[in-house]
C-alpha cells in the first residue's frame, strides 16, 4: 500500500504513528470521556481531506449543523463547501427530536429518521454521495453513543457496524466513529473496538506537577499490532484551527 492510499489527519505526529495515515477503507473509532471535546480531530479529518481534494460528509446524531459549522472557519471552509456538497450534512437529530431549524438548504434530503434501521441508515448515506465520482471521500459519525443508547437491543448497532464496514470497505470511504466510553458497559466498548479497525481514545490525565491536560492515546492501527508502535500517548492540546502534539514519555 502506497501513501496516496492513506488518509492522513494533517497531524504529522499521528501520521506518522499510523504508518503513514489511515488505510482507505478503514473505520476508525475516537473514544471520549465525559467532559472531553472530540470535535476538534474531527473537523481537523475532515478539513484535511477537503484540503488535499477529497470530498466529505458529517452524519450527527447529537447536533445540529450549526453547531459544526463555525468550526470549519479558522480552516477557512466555508458554509460553500455544504451547498457545493463538497461536504455533506446528514441530519440523524433535528427531525427525531423535533427540530427544524439550524440545518443547511441542501440538508433536506439528507435527514435521517430512524437511526435504529441500520440499513436505511447505510443507504441514505450511499445517497448523499451519489454525486461523488472518484474522488475519496471520508466521514464522521457523531456519534455510536446515541445509537447504542436509543436502541432496545445490542443488535441494531453492532448490524450497522456491521454495513457500515461492508460499504466503507466497498467504497474506500475512511469514516470516524464517536463514542462516549464512560457512558457504556466496559463489553461493549470492546465488542465495537473489536469492529473498528482503529481505536484513540482522548481522556483526561493529571501528571506529576498536578498539571491535568487531555491525552491521546493510540489503542489499535489498521494492519499492526501495538508492540509495533512507539510513542502511543501524545498530550492533545487543540485549539481552533491547530491541534498540538507531544510525545507523553
Amino acid at each position: 500500500m502506497t501513501m496516496e492510499d492513506r488518509a492522513k489527519f494533517g497531524i504529522p505526529l499521528l501520521d506518522d504513528a499510523l504508518g503513514g495515515g489511515v488505510p482507505r477503507g478503514s473505520i476508525i473509532l475516537v473514544e471520549d470521556e465525559v467532559g472531553i471535546n472530540t470535535d476538534h480531530i474531527l473537523i481537523q479529518f475532515l478539513s484535511e481531506g477537503l484540503r488535499t481534494g477529497e470530498y466529505g460528509y458529517i452524519l450527527s446524531t447529537e447536533h445540529l449543523f450549526t453547531h459544526y459549522s463555525p468550526l470549519f472557519v479558522p480552516y477557512n471552509i466555508s458554509e460553500v463547501t455544504f451547498e457545493t456538497k463538497r461536504l455533506v450534512f446528514l441530519d440523524a437529530f433535528s427531525n427525531p427530536f423535533g427540530y427544524s431549524e439550524g440545518r443547511p438548504s441542501t440538508a433536506g434530503e439528507n435527514v435521517i429518521r430512524d437511526i435504529t434501521q441500520p440499513r436505511l441508515v447505510t443507504d441514505q448515506i450511499r445517497r448523499s454521495l451519489l454525486h461523488v465520482r472518484s474522488q475519496p471521500v471520508r466521514g464522521v459519525l457523531d456519534s455510536l453513543t446515541t445509537i447504542l443508547l436509543v436502541s432496545d437491543t445490542l443488535k441494531p448497532p453492532m448490524a450497522f457496524l456491521q454495513h457500515k464496514i461492508a460499504t466503507d470497505k466497498e467504497m474506500g470511504i475512511v469514516s470516524i466513529l464517536t463514542l462516549h466510553q464512560d457512558v457504556h458497559d466496559a463489553n461493549i466498548v470492546r465488542a465495537v473496538e473489536h469492529y473498528c479497525d482503529g481505536v484513540l481514545k482522548i481522556s483526561q490525565r493529571t501528571l506529576e506537577d498536578k498539571e491535568q491536560v487531555e491525552m491521546l492515546q493510540i489503542r489499535k492501527v489498521p494492519g499492526m499490532t501495538l508492540s509495533e508502535l512507539e510513542n502511543t500517548d501524545f498530550i492533545f492540546r487543540p485549539t481552533p484551527g491547530h491541534i498540538e502534539l507531544t510525545p507523553f514519555m
